[in-house]
């Protein structure tokens, strides 16, 4: 029962607070500053201020009337009631202040005593408003035992999240153990494997020579037959021990590698785990925030897709340029497909100078479409170039053209499928383009297959601060592998990162 009058309390008094800030757009707002100015009216009554009481009822009466026109679905019983009550309300302050002033005349004025003053008429006696019939003032009761009901709910909610959330806890301390266990297991591993491995090194070298010291042996007594056939069957020996050990450093190699893999699923688990742990955090957040307010949870808004505005800039191979995203998809090109031609006629390869070479060098002095179109002009001797190929894909992103880019640079990815510079260059006009899912896939591809790209890290930083699915970790750990491969600290991601 205490509970009941304590959310009770509490409605009221988030109603009456709440709606003071509030933009009256909704009818649960309207409904609660009507219900205010009604209160207000009754108490400025109560002390005997009769325009300031009128002014009340008159602006409550304007709400529930609005109420009526606008929302006529919403508690229709307990607006008529509240509209009956503000009308019988004003009513009786209007004939108080009419008999206000019938009376203000007859005591103002000062006739001489001779004269027999005037009666004045008989005034109609004062009757208490009357009172609405008892079903609507159940009906604003039971509206009000609803919503002590829906705030009991939402608090049951939040218990519930709190136990989950300490469930979810307990279980990252549990993971949290178990993984500084496993980075035990493996340190201790690793170092008995390491100390193991220099052993068996030793030993080989030192049978290394004593094959040598062998050899030399067999070189220096040539005519000692017999001698000589013990030494081959030694020899033989020490290289059947010798492929042994190196059979069991690779063993050793291999165990080291699952190891390795182990501690890498051990630790995905626990970031999986403190995941869940701050999205059950931000919902209990979220629900205790919103019992305080007094309104439903908002509803989780849909992601928007970027725009142009948004778009992250790309880092190509060589530079990084800005994104601008296009809604036509990456054409497939053919085999024999070409892109469109430069602007600007192709320059002369120096003698002795390699075209890749040469073409690298305008494209560092910033002259793209010279660069473009020299690349094209050598690549029709050589349509095979690999080199040229990606040279011409980078200008491509470095003119802003990256669906042509995409389309010449995706042939190059499939007849070089462990190539990580073409997956890096493909990544970053795919990015450029628009594709920001197939781009995100090929950088990672990239990376996997070489960690030492610095362009390719950036790209994807900016892929996970500010595309969905945002994931501001991967994003922090790809912007410092960046950084540490000499990119130049970016302001706008610092910001977000930090």
């Amino acid at each position: 029962m205490n509970r009941s009058l304590f959310l009770f309390a509490a409605l009221v008094g988030g109603l009456a607070a709440g709606a003071a800030s509030a933009a009256l757009t909704d009818p649960g707002q309207i409904m609660n500053e009507a219900y205010i100015q009604l209160v207000q009216g009754d108490q400025s009554l109560d002390a005997g201020r009769l325009d300031e009481a009128l002014g009340l009822y008159e602006e409550a009466r304007q709400f529930y009337g609005r109420l009526s026109e606008e929302f006529p679905g919403y508690e229709p019983k307990i607006i008529q009631y509240r509209k009956t009550y503000c009308d019988n309300q004003i009513a009786d302050i209007q004939r108080r202040r009419a008999a206000a002033a019938a009376e203000a005349p007859a005591t103002a004025s000062s006739e001489p005593s001779s004269v027999v003053p005037p009666v004045a008429p008989e005034l109609a006696p004062m009757t208490p408003a009357p009172r609405p019939a008892e079903p609507a003032r159940s009906a604003e009761i039971d509206f009000l035992k609803s919503r002590i009901a829906s705030l009991e709910a939402e608090l049951a909610d939040v218990d519930a999240l709190e136990e989950e959330l300490n469930a979810l806890a307990a279980d990252r301390d549990d993971l949290s153990a178990q993984l500084a266990e496993a980075n035990r297991q493996l340190a201790t591993r690793s170092l008995g494997a390491q100390e193991e491995l220099q052993a068996l090194r030793s030993q080989l070298a030192e049978r290394d020579g004593r094959i040598e010291s062998l050899q030399a042996e067999v070189d220096s007594t040539r005519d000692l037959n017999a001698a000589l056939n013990d030494m081959e069957a030694r020899v033989n020996e020490l290289r059947a021990d010798k492929a042994r050990l190196e059979e069991e450093i690779k063993t050793l190699d291999l165990e080291l590698d699952d190891a390795e893999i182990r501690a890498d699923q051990a630790e995905f688990r626990a970031e999986q785990l403190e995941n869940q742990l701050a999205a059950a955090r931000m919902q209990a957040a979220d629900a205790a925030e919103q019992l305080h307010a007094d309104r439903p949870l908002p509803p989780v808004a849909e992601p928007v897709e970027p725009g142009p505005s948004e778009s992250p800039d790309v880092a190509g191979p060589s530079a990084q340029t800005t994104a601008q995203p296009v809604t036509e998809p990456v054409p497939e090109p053919e085999p024999e497909a070409e892109s469109a031609s430069a602007s600007v006629p192709p320059r002369p390869i120096p003698d002795g100078m390699l075209a890749s070479d040469f073409i690298r060098e305008l494209l560092q002095a910033g002259e793209n479409e010279a660069a473009l179109a020299t690349v094209q002009n050598a690549r029709r001797a050589a349509r095979d170039d690999m080199t040229l190929a990606l040279i011409e894909g980078i200008a491509l992103i470095r003119l802003q053209r990256y669906n042509e880019s995409a389309a010449l640079l995706i042939e190059i990815a499939k007849r070089n499928p462990r190539n990580a510079e073409v997956h890096a260059t493909l990544g970053a006009a795919m990015m450029g383009a628009g594709f920001y899912d197939e781009a995100r896939d090929m950088l990672e591809k990239a990376v996997r297959l070489d960690k030492n790209l610095p362009e390719c890290h950036y790209n994807l930083a900016q892929l996970y601060a500010f595309i969905e699915p945002v994931s501001l970790r991967k994003a922090r750990r790809h912007y410092r592998n960046a950084l540490d491969l000499g990119v130049a600290p970016d302001p706008q991601l610092d910001a977000v990162l930090k």
